[in-house]
């Protein structure tokens, strides 16, 4: 057999075989990014379900969105490095060059960092958890999950905000044991105040005695005037309520307040101007 053949078939047969190498690498790249996908959401439904074994733990659902987004980063991670092996590249050396490299890129990182801290201490501290009726940054909503990087709240409208944790200077948690309604009444100028106070305690009883209102954790209080206004008298009102359930026991207490104050008679004024006409 000539030797040449023999040479030319050897080389053809050794492309072949690495060709055949070649694919299965990308077959098992491919195979081990669906394995990386499949884990995620496998972690994140036990996860989940773990902790909601714990639904009366106000921070369970917060711990269990920040144990899942961990837990996303280190699978992509392990998969990654097992990615490169598998192409031939040394780990080490790429570990190696993150050291040197890590202090070129901590100027650019910082921001990332400093989510990731806030992000910790919001967790640790507990300012605030999903489910939480917040305002951040002028954003209020109510607080869907909490990542390592960034807070998800949803508003009244549906819209989504997506705050970045080091960024959060100032938090207004609505979801602290109680929340307030306030409501602000107008009566005329020429009623008589302490009737109007009396008219309004005995209905705040009889709402409370009776459970008209949901919602309201105590009989609400007249807290007194609160403006005296060009064509009226404010009168403030507070109550304690549920969480959450502030704004619609505000709306109801204007509901019975105006029932009760047109069967007795009591005047809600419309602006007005009074103009007197002196003559010399």
């Amino acid at each position: 057999m000539d030797i040449s053949n023999i040479i030319t078939k050897a080389a053809e047969m050794a492309e072949i075989e690495d060709i055949v190498k070649f694919l299965i690498k990308i077959g098992f790249t491919i195979l081990l990014i669906v394995i990386a996908g499949f884990l995620v959401k496998i972690s994140k439904r036990i996860i989940y379900k773990g902790f909601s074994k714990f639904s009366m733990e106000r921070n369970s659902d917060t711990v269990a969105s920040l144990l899942s987004s961990l837990c996303k980063y280190a699978v992509y991670f392990i998969i990654l490095c097992n990615i490169l092996v598998m192409w031939g590249v040394n780990i080490t050396s790429i570990l190696a060059l993150g050291g040197a490299v890590s202090v070129a890129v901590g100027l650019g990182a910082q921001d990332i960092v400093k989510d990731m801290m806030a992000g910790l201490f919001i967790i640790t501290e507990n300012q605030f958890g999903v489910g939480d009726i917040v305002e951040l940054n002028g954003f209020s909503g109510t607080v869907e999950a909490i990542g390592i990087r960034t807070t998800r709240i949803r508003n009244a409208d549906g819209n989504v905000h997506i705050v970045p944790n080091g960024q959060i200077s100032i938090v207004t948690n609505m979801s602290k044991g109680f929340n307030r309604a306030i409501v602000d009444i107008s009566v005329a100028y020429g009623e008589d105040m302490d009737r109007v106070f009396a008219v309004l305690k005995d209905e705040f009883e009889r709402l409370f005695n009776n459970k008209i209102i949901e919602g309201i954790l105590d009989v609400p209080q007249v807290w007194g005037i609160n403006e005296l206004a060009e064509s009226s008298v404010v009168i403030r009102i507070a109550a304690d309520s549920e969480i959450g359930e502030n704004w619609r026991v505000e709306r109801e207490l204007r509901k019975y307040i105006l029932k009760r104050f047109e069967k007795e008679g009591i005047e809600i004024p419309f602006p007005q101007i009074v103009v007197h006409n002196k003559e010399d």
